[in-house]
């Protein structure tokens, strides 16, 4: 019988064996199959976040000109969005747009911040388009903070870039901006032969519609003012007006805006005072809806100066005084917004200049000294300035060339790289059906041993599960041993607490027993005994309750109940204490707190919480009582306005057998267990118990929290709502 057992047993291994071989070779194009799987719905992920990006910051780039501060939060998730994804084209785009919007608020060392490391990244990227369209940008604000050379050099090597891409609408912006440098310059013919060549382009291209709309209302806006500059009043108020019907139809405010102080400025130069003033106030308007602080002072800064200019024609002193007042106060509004912002410097100095010939038509001849002399410290700050930011230029200019040399090394490494992974790719082919049979002779070796293996693991079991039964038995023990431990102390203190009561009903009753008493004086001497004799009875009471609870030996009988009438149940048992202190309960019942509970415990809960609080609130004393409910659980709050609890008495609060430093009101007797057993009845019923206090004095608030039923039986549905328009008070 023993030899065909052995036979048997030799041949299990074997058939184990090649069946694992054969689910092997049966997994593994499963397991391809799953990888590539992942990798689909990995990259299709990715697309949709990256198309969910695009939009953010094509609609951001939409908004920066009429409501830059929504525009601010897409772009802000944009770049938060790129960043997290690793997507870099969306993160430059993110920050580019930041810049732009920063730069329209007029806060150009931000802008400044944002899209210098827009134009790194796509420097870094390679991508021409990115780099191209940031340029410009950044051409822009090196326009706004002085330095007229590097913003021309900038937008010529940008306007390069569009060239090479064969991009117009790229062009047309170019010009623009090449246009707006020479303009700031006052080279006007220049200025006017690039926004010409703009326009003659824009009328050439056939996909008009891809050349924002604020391109050539910028062309007309730009035209506009060297038509005014030049006395072609007629001209000016012409391109103002084309701007400006562009600009509405578009809603771009910010260019509305500057397109009304325009027209404004040509009404000016035909002395209608009524539309000038109205112009530039419907341009402060719109500036200061989107928060464009250039526009903002360009507007409060032409006011000062119109009224300046009329100040010089009126024949009466007081309207000459009240002109010069209101052109004094535009002037240094538009001042003090530019010192909020990072406004052109050569900005501040011209709006000093202006308050020095206010001030000097006053008769402040102090003051319009003050005002040059702050406009010549402006100008030669201004020239410091432009040497820290030419010097900054310069320095990241040859970092940016450092970080060309670094990337070129990553890709000379990064193409390296591929070329090995490639190789190792292909090698690791050619050995798959080498692995695949060497796998079956690795596992046919290995049979014995891991039959040998399987004994020893036998037997380290076995002993395992004898070193945990005897852990668990000295576990037992030393759970045995803390029992026996805190049963000791219980013992202690409960005969410690049983002595006085005892010995006063000894003692009064032998009173009673051996002297002549009055009825009076018996019947009182009888009451001390009775209330000894309760106190002992509590003292009991609890005790057994807790050894219960200790030994886990109390089986709830949940039934859906009411706390509402639960509580109002409790209430009327403690009345007759609420009385002897001349106390009041406000209780604020709530239809629908139905849970599914123990009624007798949960009464012995609420009656040992309503007890605690009369018995630790003073004389003529409030205790409140409510019920909040939320979608899955019941709050029942008890607040009593006592003498409050430390953060120390916090602490040892529902522990047994703890003495609290308040003291009862009415000199009322405690066992130091309700609060202990309170929170092992609660804990029972799947709630929790804990107590709020402001400290000491301040009074304190039990709450008993407790899992709502949420299919309620209609007759305990109906008892709530019976019990829901009273607002009891007991006392």
């Amino acid at each position: 019988m023993s030899a065909p057992r052995c036979r048997h047993r030799s041949s299990r291994p074997l058939f184990r064996v090649f069946g694992w071989l054969v689910l092997w070779l049966l997994l593994v194009p499963a397991v391809d199959a799953a990888v590539d799987d992942s990798i689909a719905q990995a990259d299709a992920e990715r697309a949709l976040a990256e198309i969910r990006i695009d939009q953010l910051n094509f609609t951001a780039e939409n908004l920066a000109r009429s409501d830059p501060s929504r525009a601010e939060q897409l772009a802000s998730d944009a770049f938060v969005g790129a960043r997290d994804s690793g997507y870099e084209s969306g993160r430059i785009e993110a920050l580019h747009n930041l810049g732009r919007i920063a730069r329209l608020r007029g806060q150009l060392q931000a802008a400044s911040g944002y899209l210098l490391e827009a134009l790194s990244a796509a420097e870094a990227l390679g991508d021409p388009r990115l780099i191209a369209k940031v340029g410009n940008s950044y051409g822009t604000v090196l326009e706004r903070q002085g330095l007229d050379a590097e913003a021309l050099d900038r937008h010529q090597r940008v306007q390069n870039l569009w060239r090479d891409l064969d991009d117009l609408p790229g062009l047309i912006a170019s010009s623009i901006n090449i246009a707006r440098v020479f303009e700031r310059r006052q080279a006007w013919n220049d200025a006017q032969r690039h926004y010409e060549a703009a326009l003659s382009q824009y009328d050439t291209y056939p996909n008009k519609e891809l050349v924002p709309a604020q391109d050539i209302a910028a062309i007309w806006l730009g035209q506009g003012r060297i038509a005014l500059a030049r006395g072609l009043v007629d001209q000016a108020e012409y391109a103002f007006t084309r701007a400006l019907d562009l600009q509405t139809e578009h809603r771009d405010v910010v260019g509305e805006s500057a397109a009304r102080a325009g027209l404004a400025r040509v009404a000016a130069a035909r002395g209608d005072e009524a539309a000038t003033v109205s112009g530039l106030e419907q341009a402060l308007t719109l500036a200061t809806r989107v928060g464009a602080r250039p526009e903002m002072i360009d507007a409060l800064a032409e006011l000062g100066r119109w009224h300046l200019s009329r100040a010089g024609e009126e024949l009466s002193g007081t309207r000459r005084r009240d002109r010069l007042q209101r052109a004094l106060d535009f002037t240094q509004r538009a001042l003090q917004l530019g010192r909020q912002g990072e406004s052109d410097r050569s900005l501040q100095i011209g709006l000093h200049r202006q308050l020095a010939d206010i001030h000097e038509l006053q008769g402040d001849t102090a003051q319009a000294l003050t005002d040059l002399k702050t406009a010549h410290e402006l100008r030669e700050r201004q020239f410091q300035e432009q040497s820290e930011a030419r010097y900054a230029l310069l320095a990241n200019a040859a970092n940016m060339r450092e970080r060309e040399r670094e990337l070129l090394a990553l890709r000379a490494a990064s193409e390296q790289q591929a070329e090995i992974l490639a190789q190792e790719t292909l090698l690791k082919r050619a050995l798959t059906a080498a692995v695949i049979l060497l796998a079956g002779i690795a596992v046919l070796l290995t049979v014995r041993f891991i039959e040998s293996r399987r004994a020893a693991r036998e037997r380290a079991d076995a002993n395992t599960r004898l070193a945990v039964a005897l852990q668990t038995a000295e576990q037992a023990r030393t759970r045995a041993e803390e029992a026996d431990r805190v049963k000791t102390e219980m013992l202690g203190i409960a005969a410690h607490d049983l002595r006085n009561p005892l010995s006063s009903i000894i003692g009064f009753a032998e009173l009673i027993r051996t002297e002549r008493e009055s009825i009076d004086d018996a019947r009182r001497h009888a009451g001390i005994i009775v209330a000894a004799a309760e106190r002992t009875l509590k003292l009991v009471s609890d005790l057994l309750e807790a050894s219960v609870l200790d030994a886990g030996q109390i089986k709830l009988q949940p039934v859906p109940c009411d706390l509402s009438v639960l509580l109002a149940d409790a209430i009327g048992r403690v009345s007759t204490r609420t009385q002897a202190k001349q106390q009041q309960i406000d209780f604020r019942p709530t239809s629908g707190a139905i849970v599914l509970a123990d009624v007798e415990r949960l009464d012995q809960v609420f009656e040992n919480l309503l007890t605690n609080a009369v018995k630790f609130s003073p004389l003529k004393g409030l205790i409140e009582v409510w019920i909040e409910l939320d979608a899955e659980r019941a709050r029942v709050a008890i607040r009593d306005y006592g003498p409050g609890l430390s953060a120390d008495n916090r602490r040892q609060l529902f522990k047994r057998f703890q003495r609290l430093s308040a003291r009862p009101t009415g000199g009322e007797s405690s066992t130091g267990l309700g609060l202990a057993i309170v929170k092992d009845l609660v804990e029972l019923h799947g709630g929790n118990v804990r107590a709020e206090s402001e400290g000491i004095g301040r009074g304190a608030t039990f709450f008993v929290e407790l899992p709502r039923l949420q299919h309620p039986p209609l007759r305990m549905a109906t008892a709530a709502n019976e019990t829901d328009p009273a607002h009891q008070r007991a006392g």
